[in-house]
């Protein structure tokens, strides 16, 4: 969950921040439930990666990541 995430802007700005980082290969944003989904390849990043990709933008996460199987 991302706090911060209540607006289409935040949306694009999310969604461009993610996408720029090697590895990954989709986003998936609910603005209603402020949850962003990623399929990413871990051989190539990892969730701590993105996380802080968020949080040096301005976008606090309030639950960690997990990993979806």
């Amino acid at each position: 969950m991302v706090d911060d995430l209540v607006c289409r802007y935040c949306k694009d700005m999310v969604t461009k921040l993610i996408t720029s980082i090697n590895g990954v290969s989709r986003v998936d944003i609910n603005i209603p439930e402020r949850t962003v989904n990623v399929a990413y390849d871990s051989r190539v990043t990892d969730a701590y990666v993105i996380q802080m990709t968020l949080l040096k933008a301005g976008y606090k996460t309030i639950e960690e990541p997990r990993r979806v199987h």
